[in-house]
């Protein structure tokens, strides 16, 4: 099997990358989120130009809709759609992960033990 036919492939290229992922989670927590809103709300100053790009992938792939009010000035608001809270799980999982790993202050073969051991008792 090719890497690009594998479903680790596919969900790292649709939800993952640099905001996506942060994007979505932003979205998770809220109704309705106006543009700029959303822009602020994320830490690590997004550009426009790259929120909106990142927005028009989310949309394009189903886990996001864009709500244009079709008024003057323009108003539009974007929410996760029902297909795109299905990524909730996946995304609290990697925010416990991520949380788990930043406060950890041992070794990389302790933190690595202790990943293992806690992955063990999952199964």
């Amino acid at each position: 099997m090719r890497e690009a036919e594998t479903g680790i492939h596919i969900s790292l290229e649709v939800v993952c990358g640099k905001w996506k992922g942060l994007i979505l989670w932003k979205l998770l927590h809220k109704d309705f989120v106006r543009f700029n809103e959303l822009r602020r709300s994320i830490d690590g100053n997004i550009s426009s130009r790259m929120l909106s790009r990142e927005l028009t992938k989310l949309v394009e792939d189903g886990l996001v809709e864009r709500l244009d009010h079709q008024q003057v000035p323009p108003r539009v608001e974007y929410k996760i759609t029902t297909y795109g809270k299905t990524t909730a799980p996946f995304l609290n999982i990697m925010n416990q992960w991520g949380m788990k790993h930043k406060n950890l202050s041992v070794s990389k073969k302790e933190m690595a033990d202790l990943m293992n051991s806690e992955a063990e008792s999952n199964y």
